[in-house]
């Protein structure tokens, strides 16, 4: 989940998911959550599923030389389970998709191509219940579902290497080094990429928030959830600023954001909005313990 303050390179163009179609599911308790996500085109890109693929492989390559990753089943486990509620509320091909703890200097979820999903030791410090890690799961898997990554790396193949087509591994992998030491070099190429980036930045986050709304209540958990960990992590204090504020230049991304978020929110029926929020035992042991492990804390 990227806030305007942290961002990871290269990875995270339109959602998959218009917003929700309200029919069936039942939830929590006796309360029904009668919700679904509702699939629409995503961006153009010049990645075939294999070369998406490769290239998520070479990021995650990158990612786990530079970061601890955890190797304990007992934090999979419950990772997992709620991974899996969220996960079959999305097409088939994204039961691929394995979620990784990770040592991660910032308190931060990420994506890498889409099989992989990263969380921080310091997010999962965050989280204050297992709706809040449903929600984050489902933001991050409307980013993967809509090949976010393979269409932002495409338009900066295109931006800075001139280029429309990608081959093996290989070439991947070469384009990849090409492409940022282009930006590492040169400061018009920076300047390049990170228009590219930003031109999509808002309306990728925004349509992978409705998406973490969606899949969060369709899976059974609360959407208010995500909502309240976006306020906490952004620093926002519940101020989604206004139109009027947008009109002045006034109102930061963060707040628009978080806006938009709760206009999302009171679309979902009711008995949706008003599943509450709650910290089992089992999350606060499973997150006591990816706390004080001592090999994922040993960086």
């Amino acid at each position: 989940m990227r806030t305007a303050q942290m961002r990871v390179p290269i990875l995270s163009t339109i959602s998959l998911f218009t917003f929700c179609a309200f029919v069936g599911g039942t939830v929590r308790g006796q309360q029904s959550c009668s919700v679904t996500l509702s699939p629409v085109p995503t961006a153009a890109q010049i990645f075939s599923v294999q070369q998406e693929r490769t290239l998520g492989d070479i990021e995650a390559e990158w990612v786990e030389t530079d970061y601890h990753v955890a190797q304990n089943e007992k934090f999979a486990a419950h990772l997992n389970a709620i991974a899996g509620r969220v996960l079959s509320q999305f097409p088939r091909q994204q039961a691929r998709v394995h979620v990784i703890l990770i040592d991660f200097p910032a308190a931060e979820a990420f994506s890498t191509g889409p099989e992989r999903i990263y969380i921080s030791r310091k997010m999962v410090a965050l989280l204050r219940s297992d709706d809040e890690l449903a929600g984050l799961l489902g933001h991050e898997l409307g980013h993967i579902a809509t090949h976010q990554n393979a269409v932002i790396v495409s338009q900066l193949f295109r931006a800075i290497l001139g280029v429309s087509a990608v081959g093996d591994r290989k070439d991947i992998s070469e384009k990849l080094r090409r492409m940022l030491d282009s930006v590492d070099r040169d400061k018009a190429m920076l300047r390049k990429a990170a228009d590219v980036i930003e031109r999509r930045e808002e309306i990728n986050q925004n349509g992978a928030d409705r998406v973490a709304l969606c899949a969060a209540a369709a899976s059974g958990f609360s959407p208010r959830a995500y909502v309240e960990l976006f306020d906490r992590t952004a620093e926002t204090n519940g101020n989604g600023g206004s139109v009027l504020d947008d009109f002045f230049g006034t109102t930061t991304s963060n707040r628009r954001r978080l806006r938009e978020m709760k206009k999302a929110l009171k679309q979902l029926p009711q008995p949706c909005r008003e599943i509450v929020p709650a910290a089992s035992a089992e999350f606060r042991t499973w997150q006591a313990a990816v706390l004080s492990d001592p090999d994922l804390a040993r960086r």
